[in-house]
């Protein structure tokens, strides 16, 4: 669809939108003790994908956003590529002033003729609102064409603290290790990849630890995006568990390099979600381990530039605290928790053996839970006013499918079937279902699954109607979420 042709969108409450033209990957999140800082990538002259700056807005709970001015603008020779932000409190950087702890940006620069990719910095003396760009970028230079999206952390180590960098060769499938005292000056130390999913190029790194829930104990996590070859198709992102020492990342599991594009193989792997709109998510600097937060992209590269648009395009997932537990074979898996819904005054509840109808037409959360085995699958299908199908969930004992119809979007990749395998340890299934003006988001399994769909264009579902087999009961709780009006969201 061109981008000069305009429709009536209606814009999501529970996520976050630029009040005009384009976004992409989440950059540079970071928590100052008082507010959330979301980057973002954005092109501030059109609702396609150019002139990519760092767009930038702050949220008090995660869901209400007001936007700020484009913290990092693109240059006449570099765009501003995906990065991360950090807050250098010892002033190793020495861009600190004696007052304030400097706010440091690590990015991308693009060339703009597709050339060479470099890392460059940018410093904040103003908690992040403006930045000024380093005189001697870049800081890390390969002369490559595909050396991007540095996610940096502070690694604590008996020796003492310094910096880490994780970027990729994206081509290569390869996450590059890099360790500096100051920011400015970077040794490589080791690489990792490629493993697991390979059919497409890597993209977005983020390293992190996280507390495995029930114990005392720490592990690390690597996130990979890639595209094309995610699970649904398209982009997607993959995880490793391991540890890391400083110097290398070394997953629990070795994992041979699948360079398949099919399901049966793709399924094997560690996935952060498994519908088609969650790219490159990565976590918040500044919150401690056992509040970890990611945010991602919610689109997908097949067709993310032709989307229909009412004067801005893209969206962000919601916000989603994450730690890890243990699978019935003992390996470990990322749970998600959605962050910032607001509080329902109210549920409604119902049991449905046959159909039952909701009523809906406001941003809501379903939670359905059926108990044991499920022997005809429990159907779920949304519909608009004029009794139009806009999509269908179906839940099975095994495996959660969202089918998508095209609704507004004529892309030939838009309508799809996204399944979703369910553990086999589970006797009670819980399935929330968070719908949006444009969304659905699907946590089943204690947050140890999640399937995330645009219905794009679409405002939330006049209602819908759940349906059982002769012999199964599904309990059905609702909760409409209301959230005040923002500068942004409105």
């Amino acid at each position: 669809m061109p981008e000069t042709q305009q429709v009536a969108v209606k814009r999501p409450e529970l996520h976050f939108t630029a009040k005009k033209n384009w976004i992409n990957d989440p950059n540079g999140l970071f928590f100052d003790g008082k507010q959330y800082h979301l980057y973002f990538q954005h092109n501030p002259n059109g609702v396609g994908h150019g002139f990519m700056s760092w767009g930038h807005a702050v949220s008090t709970d995660l869901v209400n956003w007001t936007e700020l001015p484009i913290a990092i603008l693109h240059g006449d020779v570099a765009d501003i590529f995906s990065g991360s932000i950090v807050v250098d409190h010892e002033n190793t950087s020495g861009f600190g002033n004696g007052s304030v702890p400097p706010v440091i940006a690590i990015y991308t620069a693009a060339a703009k003729d597709e050339t060479n990719q470099s890392q460059a910095i940018a410093y904040s003396l103003d908690g992040g609102a403006t930045f000024t760009k380093y005189e001697q970028n870049p800081i890390l230079d390969r002369g490559s064409k595909d050396f991007r999206d540095p996610k940096v952390i502070r690694y604590e180590s008996a020796e003492g603290s310094f910096w880490v960098m994780v970027a990729v060769e994206a081509i290569e499938r390869r996450v590059l290790i890099y360790r500096s005292e100051n920011l400015k000056d970077w040794t490589e130390l080791s690489s990792f990849g490629p493993q697991a999913a390979t059919a497409g190029i890597w993209e977005c790194p983020d390293l992190f630890q996280l507390p495995v829930a029930g114990t005392d104990e720490l592990k690390w996590v690597l996130i990979v995006s890639l595209n094309p070859g995610g699970i649904a198709g398209g982009s997607g992102s993959q995880y490793f568990v391991g540890e890391f020492d400083g110097t290398s990342f070394n997953p629990d599991q070795e994992q041979d390099a699948w360079d398949s594009l099919e399901f049966e193989t793709l399924k094997q792997g560690r996935w952060l979600d498994y519908g088609r709109d969650f790219y490159a998510g990565v976590s918040f600097h500044g919150l401690p381990v056992n509040q970890q937060t990611i945010i991602a992209w919610m689109s997908n590269w097949d067709y993310a530039r032709e989307l229909p648009h009412g004067g801005w395009r893209g969206s962000m997932s919601t916000a989603r605290q994450v730690d890890l537990v243990k699978d019935s074979d003992g390996k470990l898996e990322i749970r998600q928790c959605i962050l910032g819904l607001p509080t329902a005054e109210e549920t409604e509840q119902s049991t449905v053996n046959g159909e039952g109808r909701i009523e809906l037409g406001s941003p809501a959360l379903i939670e359905l839970t059926t108990a044991g085995a499920v022997a005809e699958p429990v159907v779920v299908s949304l519909h608009r006013s004029d009794d139009t199908l806009i999509s269908e969930i179906s839940v099975e004992s095994s495996l959660i499918q969202h089918r998508r119809e095209a609704g507004l979007v004529s892309h030939e990749l838009y309508s799809s079937n996204q399944r979703l395998p369910l553990p086999t340890d589970i006797d009670e299934l819980l399935v929330q279902i968070v719908l949006d003006h444009g969304s659905i988001e699907i946590l089943a399994a204690d947050g140890r699954r999640s399937l995330t769909d645009q219905l794009t264009g679409e405002a939330v579902p006049a209602y819908a109607v759940v349906r059982t087999a002769d012999g199964t009961t599904a309990n059905v709780g609702v909760q409409t979420l209301r959230i005040q009006s923002t500068e942004i969201n409105a």
